[in-house]
């Protein structure tokens, strides 16, 4: 059975990485040959034919102006060897004519960020407390000393009745394409005072005091974590503050930062179609 375009790549990944763990020296090895190693000729296509295709595809996508009517390997057209040259030269890699497995894979994500949209876009920061003073709800993005988790939405829930906040954050990982979420049990914090503007919690654990402050006028959440530095097994250090902001800017800068790396492996003479910001 023919393999489809995606499924080959996805075969192509999982080989590489495995292989990664045995020879440090894999992301250097010709795409062809490693490709020989994963995938077989199907009745219409040779192994070479569907790497070549790979590759023109992603190159077409950075601009690069590659015959599609044509699916030779580099060695057997001299324009598409030319070619990967200056896309090897955009990366500050030797221009071979023929790629390696780290030079695909950076095509490859070019390719795919160069047009790609803001995949999350977490909700401001919004702080109240509702008419009768019975309840406080705060939602935004988790910030510390740099931003762990860069794409996340925290929600928490204070009941003045319960004595009681609910804290609980969902999170995107950051690489590849931010999509493997993550979301935490819920943590619960014992209110200490409670003002018509202010609220004050505490959360205890074996290693850390959390201190959660609550400011409805100045729309702030701060969480102090304070480690128990008289346990030897407990992680050390001083103390650290978590804030509470507005999450657009987050996953907005890291899309731009992504983007304008593409960018830098656009062809050269269409670089005024797709300029970098920097």
């Amino acid at each position: 059975m023919r393999m489809r375009l995606p499924e080959a790549i996805l075969v192509y990944l999982i080989a590489v990485s495995c292989a990664a763990w045995a020879d440090d020296k894999q992301g250097q090895r010709n795409i062809y040959d490693v490709f020989h190693e994963v995938l077989k000729p199907s009745p219409d296509a040779s192994v070479e034919e569907q790497v070549t295709a790979f590759i023109k595809r992603d190159m077409a996508q950075l601009l690069y102006p590659v015959d599609m009517s044509s699916f030779a390997t580099p060695d057997k057209d001299e324009k598409f060897r030319d070619l990967i040259g200056v896309l090897q030269k955009q990366m500050g890699e030797q221009a071979t004519g023929v790629l390696t497995a780290d030079q695909f894979d950076r095509l490859g994500e070019a390719s795919r960020e160069i047009d790609a949209p803001l995949r999350v876009s977490p909700q401001g920061k919004v702080v109240f407390m509702t008419k009768d003073g019975s309840m406080v709800s705060a939602v935004g993005t988790g910030s510390m000393d740099d931003i762990a988790f860069p794409i996340n939405k925290v929600h928490i829930v204070c009941w003045k009745s319960e004595k009681s906040c609910e804290y609980r954050e969902a999170s995107l990982d950051r690489e590849p394409s931010m999509d493997m979420l993550n979301l935490d049990d819920l943590v619960y914090y014992d209110i200490k005072t409670w003002t018509p503007n202010r609220i004050t919690a505490i959360q205890e654990d074996r290693c850390i005091t959390a201190l959660m402050t609550i400011d409805v006028s100045a729309q702030d959440v701060t969480i102090t974590n304070v480690p128990h530095t008289d346990l030897t097994d407990c992680r050390t250090g001083g103390p650290r503050t978590w804030k509470l902001v507005d999450g657009f800017p987050v996953p907005w800068k890291l899309q731009q930062d992504r983007l304008d790396k593409a960018r830098k492996l656009v062809y050269p003479a269409a670089e005024k179609f797709m300029p970098s910001r920097k």
